[in-house]
C-alpha cells in the first residue's frame, strides 16, 4: 500500500458504526490512521481487498461478525483467519444477542465491546499494549535472536526473571500456541529478526491479555485481590493503599490496576508477624486475619453463603467472585483453566452443571 504510519483498520457493513468508533478512535491515538472498510460486492474478492488494506504497518484490525448484508457469505471469522495468519491483533464483536454459557477460552481471540465508547478504550488499551510490548522485546532483542524461549523473555522484559517457571506453565495448554506462526519460527532456519519480534509480540501480547492477566497466579486484579485477601469489596478498599508498592505496571495494565502475588506476600507477611496462625485453615484466612489487624477491627465479607463470605483466597472464572477451597465451595481443576494459574478454581454449582455440557 505504501502506508508508513501506524494504523488500524475496522471493517464493518454499518457505517454509522464505522464512523462512530474511527472518530473515537482518532482523539484516543491521534498519531495512528484510522482505515475503515465497508465491504461491498462490487470491488472484488474481499480477501484480495484486504491484503491491499492491511500492511506491516497495520497494528490492530477490528471487525463486525456478521458482514453478510454487505458481501454474501462473509463473516468476521474469515478476516480473524486471515489476521491471524499475517500475525495481525485481531478483535471481532457481534451485535447479535450473546450465548448464556461460557465459551471456551481462545488464545487469539479478542473480544471487542459493541458500545462505541467501551469498544475505543477496548481498542486502545489493546494498541497501547502491544506497543509497549514491542517496545520492551525490542530493548531485549538478544533474548529474541537468540531463541529464548517465550517465558524466559516474559519474564525478562516484565523484570520479574524469578517467574520464568510460573509463565511457563501457562503456555501448557493445548491451544496456547498458533500452528502457522509456530511453524515459521521453527522451520524457517534463520527468520529475520523483525519476523522474530514480531512474532514474540504478537504471542506474549496475547498470552498476556487472554491469559496471564485473565487467570490469577502471578498477577492479580483488584478484584482479585479483594478475592485473595477473602475480604469484600469495602473492606478492600480501606486497605488497598497497603498494596500500592505491588501494583504492575507492565504491557496491557493501561487505566486498570494489576498487582504482582508475590510483592503481596512480602507485604502480608511483614503486616502479620504478629498474627496468629492457630486455628487458620488456609492462607485465606491468614491473609483476612492480616487484614482485619491493619483496619483494627471487623472487615466485609464477600458473597458466599457456605462461609458467609469469611473465607476465600481463590477466584472463579466463570462466576467472577471469591470461592475457597472448601469442596462444597470449589472445584480444582479444568481444561480451561491454565496450569499457572495457581488461584483459580470453579465455584461447585456451575462446575457441576455445566462439565458435562462443556467437557470441563
Amino acid at each position: 500500500m505504501g502506508r508508513s504510519k501506524r494504523s488500524i483498520l475496522i471493517v464493518d457493513d454499518k457505517k454509522e458504526y464505522l464512523t462512530g468508533l474511527a472518530e473515537g478512535l482518532k482523539k484516543r491515538l491521534p498519531d495512528y490512521e484510522i482505515v475503515t472498510w465497508q465491504p461491498n460486492e462490487h470491488e472484488g474478492p474481499p480477501n484480495e481487498k484486504f491484503e491491499n488494506l492491511v500492511s506491516i504497518h497495520t497494528e490492530m484490525v477490528v471487525t463486525d461478525y456478521d458482514l453478510t448484508t454487505a458481501v454474501k457469505g462473509l463473516f468476521g471469522l474469515a478476516i480473524v483467519a486471515w489476521c491471524q495468519h499475517q500475525g495481525i491483533p485481531v478483535g471481532e464483536y457481534t451485535r447479535l444477542p450473546t450465548a448464556a454459557l461460557p465459551q471456551e477460552p481462545n488464545l487469539f481471540e479478542l473480544r471487542v465491546p459493541t458500545n462505541e465508547d467501551s469498544a475505543a478504550d477496548y481498542i486502545t488499551g489493546v494498541v497501547n499494549g502491544f506497543g509497549d510490548l514491542r517496545d520492551r522485546i525490542e530493548r531485549n532483542v538478544e533474548l529474541v535472536t537468540t531463541r529464548g524461549s517465550l517465558a524466559s523473555v516474559l519474564a525478562t522484559i516484565l523484570e520479574r526473571p524469578k517467574l520464568e517457571n510460573q509463565f511457563a506453565a501457562y503456555m501448557s495448554r493445548p491451544n496456547a500456541a498458533n500452528a502457522f506462526l509456530i511453524g515459521s519460527l521453527t522451520t524457517d532456519s534463520n527468520p529475520g529478526d523483525d519476523t522474530k519480534r514480531r512474532l514474540f509480540t504478537y504471542l506474549l501480547g496475547h498470552l498476556l491479555v487472554n491469559s496471564v492477566l485473565k487467570y490469577p497466579g502471578p498477577i492479580l486484579t483488584s478484584e482479585m485481590l479483594g478475592a485473595y485477601l477473602a475480604i469484600g469489596h469495602e473492606s478492600f478498599e480501606e486497605v488497598k493503599s497497603y498494596f500500592k508498592s505491588a501494583k504492575y505496571s507492565g504491557p496491557f495494565g493501561e487505566g486498570k490496576c494489576f498487582y504482582w502475588r508475590e510483592d503481596v506476600d512480602d507485604i502480608l507477611d511483614e503486616f502479620g508477624e504478629e498474627v496468629g496462625t492457630e486455628d487458620l485453615g488456609s492462607f485465606g484466612d491468614f491473609n483476612r486475619r492480616v487484614v482485619e489487624r491493619l483496619v483494627e477491627g471487623d472487615v466485609s465479607s464477600h458473597e458466599c453463603a457456605r462461609c458467609d463470605g469469611k473465607k476465600g483466597g481463590f477466584w472463579c472464572p466463570f462466576t467472577n467472585r471469591a470461592v475457597c477451597e472448601r469442596s462444597d465451595c470449589s472445584v480444582t481443576g479444568s481444561s480451561w483453566i491454565p496450569t499457572g494459574a495457581q488461584l483459580c478454581r470453579f465455584r461447585c454449582w456451575p462446575y457441576h452443571e455445566w462439565s458435562p455440557i462443556l467437557s470441563l
